[in-house]
């Protein structure tokens, strides 16, 4: 599923219990659970609340959205110019990620990958 989003730019992030990416176009990307990031070419495992993987993060405000995509799996998959990619799996248990955009749009990843779909109201 297109989550709409390619051609924005990451403005910048939250770090805490849960990680929250705002991106241009009025969207914002919220994680709960694990991810991985790569960037400059070097892979990093980011975990919501735990320390490190924050410069990892900072890496990628600026950057464009080259595509924005939730697999059938119900992982999140945000890839950025230059080769950047951030992918968030789905969690068994618990909603993993959240995308929110304009005239509430949302898709919610929650437990096992199964994915909820709002569409933005015109």
């Amino acid at each position: 599923m297109d989550l709409g989003f390619a051609g924005q730019r990451i403005l910048g992030h939250e770090f805490g219990y849960t990680i929250a990416f705002t991106v241009s176009g009025g969207y914002e990307v919220r994680v709960e659970s694990p991810m991985r990031v790569r960037t400059h070419g070097i892979e990093y495992d980011v975990q919501p609340g735990a320390d490190g993987g924050e410069a990892a993060l900072d890496a990628l405000t600026g950057d464009e959205v080259t595509a924005a995509v939730a697999e059938e799996s119900g992982a999140l998959r945000i890839d950025l110019n230059g080769g950047s990619r951030v992918v968030v799996s789905a969690d068994p248990q618990f909603e993993a990620w959240t995308v929110a955009g304009p005239a509430g749009f949302k898709v919610v990843c929650g437990p096992g990958g199964d994915l909820s779909e709002w569409t933005a109201r015109l």
